[in-house]
């Protein structure tokens, strides 16, 4: 939005710089190893800083139009500007309110230093009378071409934020109170149509003679009649209009600005909740409602959400379709003007940088200037001018292209100190040079190396091994034997792209887990993975193949598995192995090589019973020659392998009357008894504590107590578990007389 003058603001204002999604690519290939960084599409070459140079929407690098230094205000912002018949051009500034002449010379003349802070608003008629809007007073001025200057007309209203002459009437959109007025020559002026809104922050007036306006905080867009009949054009979701733009066959083009705050949802509202318009004319006041009729209704516009959308530009066609040619979600949009081929040209805070929209809604970055924000465009007999803010100065643009161009690349992080490789680029018209510097700071300073001699395409980059690196472009125009430039030939240049072989780092194990004795993990059947994908380096994922699909759990005796998590800061394809040892042996044996998978599960009944010590070595082997190769490896803690159950010796059975108690002693060689059960005559199971009353030992004796009450042929049945789930049984047979 443009900034009140009555409100505090510094000189010194704050810009939001262009960050869009995509960004340098780093493309993975399978060559040991390397790697390229690669700018590819204008967001990517938009996080640079362009002098001189163009940026297509598909990402070639072109020479800009040249901007040339006209004038210099000496104020910090220039917020009107126009130009009358003879080539003269006026700015208005701020925040001293004062009014300079430049004229087809360059030449820059003080004309008025009103008492106001901002002169807002600027009109000119065909005598070459210049009629200024200031703010906050609310005044607007006549300025004739003899410099002699007057209060024109004065309402009551607090700002005049617009100014439109139409065949000898001057149009002002006012304030505070969101009113048109119209104005005759004498400077008698009467209320066109009051809006409702609090501000006109445009207008402009079409072939027929009725006056378009924007509006704010509504983000209207009104159609005025002569007889001040308002009709709704649009009803905006952004909260502010803030410039008109008329083409020839009556497209209406308009910047609309959001706050972000202002509306939660990109549904236009009720036509219940369009505010009323009311219309004066001569014979009194009509208040005219708004009503349901919808011109955007035979095409649905593409509707910002108001809280992602700083800047928008709509285009309504002569017959009512409305839709949105082009948005930023970073930056505002303040002036637009149409350039020879019908693109919009926007003027934007964006590092003051102006964007070309063509018809499709495609933008190239057309040109950056030295100041921070574009304020205005303004045209006359002698091209196309603008006119910037912090600092005030007046510029031309074109039509010749710009001597030569420099972009500066964003720093490009590798990561890791690299070896850099040869420098690619396509599709070069004219003279390209490219130099490149490096370092191990994030922001290039004093520890970074000298700008490079000039690289040629396909040679090897001189810059020293770093961790980041930055590339300086230059782009000229050839020249003819007689040293000028060539024409129809715009220098231009696409797809830069540096080669990198970035420093190997070993892989990290950041877990190791071994599941309890018994548990087996089984590989759940998945896509299978294209060798050609395996072959060319790239993520299986990017084909839609996951490679991370946890295996399923399930019960195997003797079964010991082992499942792990393990990275690579280079993004490496890893392979591992597991070795094992006796616990007290120094020498490790291979258990399996080159796994894939992050989870193995052992039959341990192949080795001796014992404690072992697993190493689980990861490497990055398959993304790296032999000799560049790292490993990574972590040990478990010592682990029991045991597949022999207990050993059971029963003693004879006691018998007392019909009761019988016999002892049994559990001995294991290897791990502690865990838990013993008994059963008489084939029942179930029940538990049998031992007779110190706690299982720790890896030698335990259970009693078994029994009283039957029938003659004949008993059984006692034993069960002994160790820690490791081997079970080892023992029966006892006695007879009852």
């Amino acid at each position: 939005m443009r900034l009140r003058p009555d409100a505090r603001i510094s000189r010194c204002m704050v810009f939001v710089i262009l960050m869009l999604s995509l960004g340098p690519l780093a493309i993975r290939t399978n060559a040991g190893g390397t790697q390229y960084w690669q700018l590819q599409g204008q967001a990517a070459y938009l996080r640079g800083d362009p002098d001189g140079i163009s940026i297509s929407r598909e990402g070639r690098l072109l020479l800009a139009p040249a901007l040339v230094p006209i004038f210099d205000t000496g104020q910090a912002f220039i917020w009107s500007s126009v130009a009358d018949r003879k080539g003269n051009i006026y700015l208005g500034t701020g925040h001293e309110g004062k009014v300079f002449r430049v004229d087809p010379q360059g030449r820059g003349t003080l004309v008025l230093d009103t008492e106001e802070l901002d002169v807002t608003a600027l009109a000119v008629d065909d005598e070459g009378t210049v009629y200024v809007g200031t703010s906050p007073q609310g005044k607007v001025y006549r300025l004739t071409p003899q410099g002699k200057s007057s209060v024109f007309f004065d309402p009551e209203d607090t700002y005049i934020w617009s100014l439109a002459f139409h065949h000898g009437t001057l149009f002002v959109g006012t304030g505070a109170k969101g009113r048109i007025y119209r104005v005759d020559r004498a400077g008698r002026g009467q209320v066109l149509v009051d809006t409702k809104e609090t501000n006109i922050m445009a207008l402009l007036v079409d072939s027929t003679g009725a006056v378009i306006a924007g509006t704010d905080p509504g983000g209207l867009i009104l159609k005025v009649t002569p007889e001040g009949r308002a009709f709704a054009l649009y009803d905006s979701p952004v909260r502010e209009i803030h410039d008109l733009l008329l083409a020839s066959d009556g497209t209406i083009y308009a910047i609309g600005l959001s706050e972000r705050e202002t509306r939660p949802s990109s549904a236009p509202p009720s036509p219940s909740s369009l505010p009323p318009v009311t219309a004066v004319s001569s014979t009194g006041s009509v208040t005219v409602t708004i009503t349901s009729f919808d011109l955007t209704s035979s095409v649905t516009p593409i509707e910002p959400e108001a809280q992602n959308v700083n800047a928008v530009l709509y285009r309504l066609r002569p017959f009512g379709e409305v839709e949105t040619l082009w948005n930023a979600s970073s930056f505002s949009a303040f002036c637009a003007t149409l350039d020879e081929s019908g693109n919009v040209l926007l003027g934007t805070n964006d590092k003051g940088r102006i964007y070309a929209v063509d018809q499709q809604g495609n933008a190239t970055l057309l040109v950056q200037a030295p100041e921070a924000q574009i304020s205005r465009f303004v045209r006359s007999d002698r091209g196309l001018f603008v006119a910037t803010s912090n600092l005030g100065k007046l510029f031309r643009l074109g039509p010749e292209w710009a001597g030569h161009g420099v972009y500066e690349s964003p720093v490009f992080d590798a990561r890791f100190i690299a070896q850099w490789g040869t420098i690619t680029w396509r599709n070069q018209i004219g003279q390209v040079e490219i130099r490149t510097r490096t370092g191990n700071t994030e922001t290039p300073d004093e520890t970074w190396s000298e700008w490079s001699p000039p690289v040629r395409n396909g040679e090897k980059v001189t810059s020293p091994p770093a961790r980041f690196i930055q590339f300086r472009l230059t782009l000229r125009a050839d020249r003819t034997a007689s040293g000028s430039a060539r024409p129809n030939a715009r220098p231009q240049i696409e797809s830069v792209r540096i080669a990198y072989l970035p420093q190997n780092v070993k892989p990290t194990i950041s877990s190791l887990e071994v599941l309890p004795a018994g548990v087996a993990l089984q590989e759940v059947p998945q896509q299978p993975i294209d060798p050609g994908i395996l072959s060319s380096g790239l993520d299986p994922a990017i084909f839609g193949v996951s490679t991370n699909v946890p295996p399923r759990r399930v019960y195997q005796r003797g079964a010991r598995s082992f499942q792990w998590t393990a990275s690579d800061p280079n993004g490496d394809q890893l392979v591992y192995s597991l070795f094992y040892r006796t616990v007290g042996e120094g020498q490790w044996r291979l258990l399996v090589r080159d796994l894939t998978q992050t989870f193995y599960t052992l039959d341990t009944e192949m080795l001796p019973d014992g404690w072992y010590v697993f190493r689980l070595v990861a490497s990055d082997l398959p993304s790296n020659s032999p000799e560049r190769a790292l490993e990574a490896e972590r040990l478990t803690e010592p682990i029991l392998i045991d597949n022999t159950p207990p050993l059971i010796r029963a003693a004879a059975p006691r018998l007392i009357g019909r009761r019988v108690e016999v002892t049994f002693t559990a001995v294991d060689a290897t791990s502690n008894i865990a838990r013993a059960e008994v059963s008489l005559d084939g029942g179930r199971w029940q538990q049998l504590l031992p007779d110190d009353g706690i299982a720790d030992s890896p030698e335990e004796t259970f009693t078994a107590r029994a009283e039957f009450q029938d003659s004949g042929e008993h059984t006692i049945t034993v069960r002994v578990f160790d820690l490791q789930g081997n079970v080892g049984s023992q029966k006892v047979t006695v007879v009852l007389p």
